[in-house]
Order: structure tokens, then sequence, then C-alpha cells
């Protein structure tokens, strides 16, 4: 008598195997998806710095802020997609304010303003 086992999965053993891997992708997707703009936001917060630091340079060889926008980068992250744009508004002789903003969509805590006194402020 010949018996012929066969092994391998059944179809509801594979069907349940799907089903786990997609609650465990729509748990983990919205995370990673928050972690990714987390990491687009403080890469901006730092180009923001930067521009501010630069800007105090042009001051110190020219003695107003006036123009100082010019010596910043308007892109954040500065390699790959722009995801924020950073300028220097408010410029006067004596006073300035880097902001840097979401190039789609509007700001809901994902901008932030760096005033002449380092202050910094997320709206």
């Amino acid at each position: 008598m010949n018996v012929v086992s066969h092994r391998g999965f059944t179809l509801v053993e594979l069907m349940i195997t799907v089903a786990i891997m997609a609650i465990i992708a729509a748990i983990a997707l919205p995370s990673y998806q928050g972690y990714i703009q987390s990491t687009y936001f403080n890469q901006a917060v730092l180009d923001a710095k930067a521009c501010s630091l630069a800007v105090e340079r042009y001051y110190t060889n020219n003695f107003t802020y006036v123009g100082a926008g010019s010596s910043c980068n308007s892109a954040s992250p500065t390699e790959g997609e722009q995801k924020y744009t950073i300028s220097v508004v408010s410029v006067a002789a004596t006073t300035y304010a880097v902001i840097a903003e979401p190039v789609t969509g509007s700001c809901d805590d994902s901008c932030v303003r760096i005033a002449l006194d380092g202050t910094q402020m997320v709206y």
C-alpha cells in the first residue's frame, strides 16, 4: 500500500498569516509616517538655526540685517526632496526673524520662527 504524505499550508493558515501581517502593517505605518514627519520638522529647525547664524555673520560684516536673507539656503532638507522653506522675515537694520514653513499644507504646529534674541516659537 502506498501512502502519499503531502506537506504544506492550508488556505486557512495562509489567510490567517495574511490577516496578521495586515494588522501589523496597519499599526506600524502611521507610527512610521509620524516619525518621518517629526524628523523633517527637526531638520527644518536645525536649518532655521543655521540660517540664523548666517544672518548674524552677515550682520558682523555689514552692521545691518537688511539684505541678510540672501545668506541663507531656502530649502530644508538641503539634499533630496524639499519639505520646508526657510526664509528671513521682518528684516530691519537692527532686527530679523527666520521662519521655516512646510512646502505643502498648513502649519498646524509644524512651523517654527526664530527671532533675533534666539527665542523659538512653534506655531
